[in-house]
C-alpha cells in the first residue's frame, strides 16, 4: 500500500490562490457559519480559515447555537447581505434549521460550496466550479494522472455536499461512475472500478473486503472518534489498497483550496458590492401566500431592497450605511418569515376551529405591521443619504418602491382584519 502525499497539489493550488489574492485591490472576504458543537464541520471550518490566512483572504467567522434557530438565520442573513463578503459557508450539518431554509437563505451568488439548486445547476452546465469537494476529487484525480475520461469510478455515500457532487462532477468529466449509498459491505457484487471514492462519514465504515487490490482510494468522508478525525477506510482496507489518502492531511486540505478559489471566481461574477438578489427573490416565495394582496407585497419588497442596497453599495463603495441598511434588511428578512410562520398557525388554527384560533388570528394580524415598521426605516435611511446629482435617481426610484411597497402591506393588513 502507498499513503499518497497529495502536498504538491496542494502547494500548486495555494500557489494559484495567493497570485490571485494579489491581483485583487481590496482582499477577498470569505464568511464562514459553523453552529457550537459541530466538531466534525469545525475542523473543516478551521484548515478553510487557516488556507484564508495564508493566502490573504479575510474570514468573517460566526458562531450559532443549534438550538436557537432565530439566531442562526439571522447570522447567515448578516453575511449574505454584507456586500463588502463575496462568499458564505455554511458548515454541515446544521441542526436549527431544515436544509431547504439554509438554501432558500444563501443566493447562488454568493454559495461557495454549490449547495443550493442554481449553483448546482450552473455548475452542472460547467459555468461555475462544482462543490469543493468534487473539485478537490477531480483535481486530485488528475494529478496522480488519472484519465477521467475512460475511468472507472465507484463513490460511495450520496450525500449532497459529498458523494453526489462528486458523482455528478466526474459524469460530466467523462468518467464511468457508479454510486452505492449505503451498507457497501452487503453489495455483491461489486460494480467493477478503478478508483474508490468513499464520501459517507462513518468511521471504518470500508471493509477490506470491498477493497480491490492495488485499487487507487480516495478517502472523503469524515468523523470524530474519541477526539480524533478518522475516515471511512478501516485499517485493513487501507492494507489492501494500492494507493490511498490518508484522513487527516488528504483530500481535506485539497477541499479547503478549492473552496477559496471557488470565492475568488465568484467574486469576478458579482459586478460590485451589491445586494443579494437571490436571497431578495426568496423572500417572495416565503412570505405568507395570504392572497394576491401578499403576493403584491412580497414583490414590492424584493424590489425595494433590491434597489435600497445595490443603490447605496454604488454610492458608497462600501461606507457605514450599507452595514446599516444591511442590519435593516435582515431585520426584514426576519420579520417576513415571522409573518409566514403565524399566517401558517392561524391557517391550522382555523381549520379545527381550536381555542387558540383566536390568538392565531391576532398574531397573523400584526406581523404586516411589523414587516412595516422595518420598511419605514429603510425609507428613512434613504431619505437620510447624501448622494451625486448623477447617482440621486437611485435613492429616489428605491424611495418609492419602498413606499409602494409599505403601503401594500398595511393594505394587506386593512383587508386581513377586515375579514370575518
Amino acid at each position: 500500500m502507498t499513503e499518497l502525499d497529495l502536498g504538491p497539489l496542494r502547494d500548486e493550488l495555494r500557489s494559484e490562490l495567493r497570485a490571485r489574492c494579489q491581483r485583487r485591490r481590496r482582499p477577498y472576504r470569505l464568511g464562514v457559519l459553523v453552529e457550537d458543537g459541530n466538531v466534525p464541520g469545525g475542523s473543516f471550518a478551521r484548515s478553510l480559515e487557516r488556507e484564508a490566512s495564508a493566502a490573504g483572504v479575510e474570514v468573517v467567522h460566526r458562531a450559532s447555537s443549534p438550538d436557537r434557530a432565530e439566531q442562526t438565520l439571522l447570522l447567515l442573513d448578516e453575511l449574505v447581505v454584507d456586500p463588502t463578503v463575496n462568499g458564505v459557508v455554511v458548515v454541515q450539518p446544521v441542526r436549527s434549521l431544515p436544509t431547504a431554509v439554509v438554501a432558500a437563505h444563501l443566493p447562488a451568488s454568493k454559495d461557495v460550496e454549490a449547495i443550493t439548486p442554481a449553483a448546482l445547476a450552473a455548475a452542472a452546465a460547467g459555468s461555475r466550479r462544482g462543490t469543493p469537494v468534487a473539485e478537490a476529487c477531480l483535481a486530485t484525480l488528475r494529478h496522480l494522472g488519472v484519465d477521467i475520461g475512460t475511468a472507472r469510478v465507484l463513490v460511495v455515500g450520496h450525500g449532497p455536499t459529498g458523494g453526489r457532487p462528486i458523482a455528478q462532477l466526474l459524469l460530466a468529466a467523462g468518467a464511468e461512475v457508479s454510486v452505492v449509498q449505503r451498507d457497501i459491505a452487503s453489495v455483491d457484487p461489486l460494480p467493477a472500478y478503478d478508483v474508490l471514492i468513499s464520501a459517507v462519514g462513518v468511521a471504518g465504515v470500508i471493509p477490506a473486503a470491498v477493497v480491490r487490490p492495488d485499487s487507487l482510494v480516495l478517502d472523503v468522508g469524515t468523523a470524530m472518534v474519541d477526539g480524533q478525525l478518522r475516515g471511512d477506510l478501516s485499517v485493513q482496507a487501507a492494507t489492501r489498497a494500492g494507493r490511498f489518502t490518508p484522513v487527516p492531511g488528504g483530500v481535506g486540505r485539497i477541499t479547503s483550496v478549492c473552496a477559496l478559489l471557488s470565492l475568488t471566481e465568484l467574486a469576478t461574477l458579482q459586478p460590485g458590492p451589491v445586494a443579494s438578489w437571490s436571497l431578495l427573490e426568496a423572500v417572495a416565495r416565503l412570505i405568507s401566500p395570504r392572497d394576491p394582496a401578499g403576493g403584491a407585497a412580497a414583490a414590492a419588497m424584493t424590489g425595494a431592497l433590491a434597489a435600497a442596497l445595490d443603490g447605496l453599495c454604488r454610492m458608497h463603495d462600501p461606507a457605514s450605511e450599507i452595514a446599516i441598511s444591511g442590519h435593516t434588511a435582515v431585520r426584514l428578512l426576519l420579520a417576513a418569515d415571522r409573518d409566514r410562520i403565524a399566517f401558517g398557525e392561524f391557517q391550522r388554527a382555523q381549520r379545527v376551529a381550536g381555542p387558540d384560533a383566536l390568538a392565531a388570528r391576532a398574531l397573523a394580524l400584526a406581523t404586516p405591521g411589523d414587516i412595516a415598521a422595518q420598511l419605514a426605516e429603510l425609507e428613512e435611511r434613504l431619505r437620510r443619504l447624501h448622494t451625486t446629482d448623477a447617482l440621486d435617481l437611485d435613492r429616489r426610484l428605491a424611495l418609492e418602491i419602498t413606499a409602494a411597497a409599505r403601503e401594500a402591506v398595511l393594505r394587506l393588513q386593512r383587508e386581513f382584519s377586515a375579514q370575518a
